[in-house]
């Protein structure tokens, strides 16, 4: 009898170790940075100036560009703006992805935008515009394609990307900066947790509760102070879901199983349902935010992304 009981005991306790061995190896997500390392068949441009953004031309805006180290003829790009509440970040966040896209035959630019302490909103937006002019101004000397050039960014970016997208083609916030005679229309777009709609009933909600509070809040410092109870028509102008509508070019949505999915986009998804738009949404599992900088998703993303334009920035 105890021989039997030892036995059954160490079977059970050895089914329970390899459950927690199973547990925890489930549990041991690598969420590493990437590393801007993925130089095998890449070009970098280095730094590059796109804008001026004051009359005496004193302050400058650059742009980093990646593309393919053998083009055989014109290649689609990729304008790619980063994340940070739009109060921190710049370009280097940025490359691994832009890299990693550049290895799939992308030319890939990722240019800097003003931040909200130098300048609000819409600034970035000006900026994110003039990047695209930019592009497509310089695409015989870096061989893009004009015609195909798709716009992405990350949370504070996605919302950029976002932006530009559903006022591709309007000639609307275009800002006073260079290249005026090209235009920033895109053929595509990719959202990755990105705020669409600054009215959205609980971001009201957080907004206004934040308002006066010594940490501050970093919509509130892009919406120039303001706060939707403030300012209501400011915070309508400043969400691309305003804007959506048929020249609105295919979109990607993509966000972490951990950061309120899909739930950004659920109003933006209708419109462009409503007027035939093909759009679609990828869900990474288990993710946070901001998952494309982490090794456990960051060739998922870029699978998703790559797969996306293949399909709707054809020739």
């Amino acid at each position: 009898m105890t021989r039997r009981f030892t036995f059954f005991s160490l079977v059970f306790l050895s089914l329970v170790g390899l459950s927690r061995g199973q547990e925890v190896e489930k549990k041991a997500i690598d969420r590493s940075k990437v590393l801007p390392d993925l130089t095998e068949g890449v070009r970098p441009e280095g730094s590059i100036i796109f804008n001026y953004v004051d009359e005496k031309k004193r302050r400058r805006l650059s742009l980093d560009l990646y593309r393919p180290e053998k083009q055989d003829g014109l290649s689609p790009a990729i304008v790619m703006y980063f994340g940070g509440g739009w109060q921190n970040g710049r370009p280097a966040l940025f490359a691994p992805l832009a890299q990693a896209m550049a290895q799939r035959g992308y030319v890939c630019i990722v240019p800097e935008y003003r931040l909200s302490g130098e300048a609000p909103y819409p600034a970035a937006v000006h900026d994110a515009k003039s990047a695209i002019r930019w592009a497509r101004k310089h695409a015989k000397r870096y061989q893009i394609d004009p015609n195909r050039i798709a716009c992405m960014g990350g949370s504070a970016g996605g919302h950029l990307a976002g932006f530009v997208a559903a006022t591709s083609g309007s000639g609307m916030f275009e800002g006073e900066g260079e290249h005026q005679d090209a235009s920033s229309e895109v053929q595509a777009a990719i959202v990755m947790c990105g705020p669409l709609d600054f009215l959205d009933p609980q971001m009201v909600k957080t907004l206004n509760a934040a308002a006066g509070k010594a940490e501050g809040n970093a919509i509130i410092d892009f919406m120039q102070g303001e706060t939707p109870e403030s300012n209501g028509r400011l915070y309508k102008e400043a969400s691309p879901l305003t804007y959506v509508g048929a020249a609105t070019p295919p979109m990607l949505f993509i966000d972490g199983e951990l950061d309120r999915p899909e739930v950004r986009y659920t109003k933006f998804r209708k419109v462009m349902d409503h007027h035939g738009i093909p759009n679609e949404f990828v869900l990474m599992p288990g993710a946070p935010h901001p998952f494309w900088v982490m090794r456990e998703w960051f060739d998922h993303t870029v699978e998703a992304v790559d797969d996306f334009l293949q399909r709707h920035l054809k020739p």
